[in-house]
């Protein structure tokens, strides 16, 4: 039984808030933990990895939009096998965009020493720490960014949401 679009909308809302609420407070959060219980050395080089990698995630070039947007039809339609065909192709455009990223972010990595300004902690590898960024960049396009385009087309953004929450949490209390 497909839920309607309103009852889609209401719970979109109600997670999306509560992901948005979560994306605020959890940096700041974090930012002070990192600054009581670390130096400022590691704050640093967090932000200045994330903020590489940002720039390597611009390589989807916004393409997810528009593959959400063609799938409006065949799901209005209810034509399953048109839907498992666009997904197919997402699935295979991410993953190029994933080893795009990878091959770019690896070829970066001999250049990590000369983008970091002041100095780093001793007991750290930044190679190693911007290495397992990478890697969890490039996991999320392999595994999971043409499964969301699948639930935003289908108005379906509070189960991506939920999902958010839960592995934000966790990841977060690894670091």
């Amino acid at each position: 039984m497909q839920d309607s679009r309103l009852n889609n909308a209401g719970r979109n809302m109600v997670f999306g808030m509560l992901l948005r609420g979560y994306q605020i407070l959890m940096p700041f959060l974090m930012r002070t933990a990192f600054m009581y219980y670390m130096s400022l050395e590691y704050l640093g080089l967090n932000s200045l990895f994330g903020s590489v990698l940002f720039v390597l995630n611009l390589a989807e070039l916004g393409v997810g939009s528009a593959m959400v947007y063609s799938m409006y039809q065949p799901i209005i339609d209810g034509n399953t096998a048109e839907i498992c065909a666009l997904v197919k192709l997402y699935r295979k455009y991410y993953r190029f965009i994933g080893l795009v990223i990878a091959v770019v972010g690896t070829i970066l990595t001999p250049f990590i020493p000369y983008i970091i300004k002041g100095s780093v902690p001793d007991d750290i590898s930044v190679y190693i720490v911007y290495l397992l960024n990478l890697f969890c960049t490039v996991m999320s396009y392999w595994l999971f960014a043409y499964k969301n385009s699948l639930l935003v087309a289908h108005q379906r953004n509070d189960v991506a949401s939920k999902v958010m929450l839960v592995t934000n949490t966790v990841r977060d209390r690894k670091t």
